[in-house]
């Protein structure tokens, strides 16, 4: 069962209430503590360079998930991962070094972005919807590449990598764990995300599991 942390002030929360969460390391970590103990087995970092809905405070997301795994010891936490800002040598190392550091306990979610003025505002082209996704696709699969092949080589209109090996690889076999969000996706963008990100059949047992752990009677906090 998953959980979502809010690393940035106000958690993204599309409101005008005044929120009581709080984005600092040690509020998340005691959160990652006791959603460890509750019996979640997921954590995502979320990842935004900019203001907006309240949040005037934004951590980085890979780091702050190694913060989040420092305090726990079974939790497997996501970092949201954003296309453009960040490539993919840059995300196959981090996560390969986190892995051996967690003992296997990372993964990411590959986001392909939103939110245009954070974009222009860091100097980063703007895409549009269908070809952000395109790219989101190539980032994956060139993750994928890295992260179980030798002298991996690529060509795509966004990404290319010429006979590149990363050691050490990650822990986790075949490579850490890779989620998608997904929003107002085109026909003929689908088939690209069910390949690359993991698909609703690989998710269905977790769903499943998900249900069932709802049910059950829950310890008190």
């Amino acid at each position: 069962m998953p959980i979502g942390f809010p690393n940035v002030s106000g958690g993204l929360v599309v409101s005008t209430i005044e929120q009581r969460t709080d984005w600092s390391v040690e509020y998340n970590q005691k959160l990652a503590q006791t959603a460890e103990k509750a019996g979640f087995d997921y954590a995502l970092s979320q990842i935004r360079f900019t203001a907006g809905y309240g949040a005037d405070n934004q951590h980085e997301s890979v780091s702050f998930s190694q913060a989040l795994l420092h305090a726990t010891t079974k939790l497997k936490v996501l970092a949201a991962i954003l296309p453009g800002p960040w490539s993919p040598a840059v995300v196959a190392k981090q996560i390969a070094t986190i892995d051996h550091i967690s003992k296997g306990r990372i993964g990411i979610n590959v986001v392909s972005g939103w939110f245009k003025g954070e974009f222009t505002a860091i100097g980063e082209p703007w895409l549009e919807h269908d070809e952000r996704y395109r790219r989101s696709h190539e980032f994956i699969e060139a993750l994928k590449g890295i992260w179980t092949q030798d002298n991996f080589t690529f060509r795509g209109d966004f990404i290319g990598f010429n006979n590149y090996t990363l050691s050490p690889k990650p822990v986790q076999k075949p490579h850490p764990e890779i989620f998608q969000a997904v929003a107002r996706v085109r026909p003929a963008i689908t088939p690209q995300v069910c390949r690359t990100g993991t698909s609703r059949t690989a998710i269905r047992p977790r769903i499943s599991s998900c249900k069932l752990t709802i049910s059950r009677p829950r310890p008190p906090l």
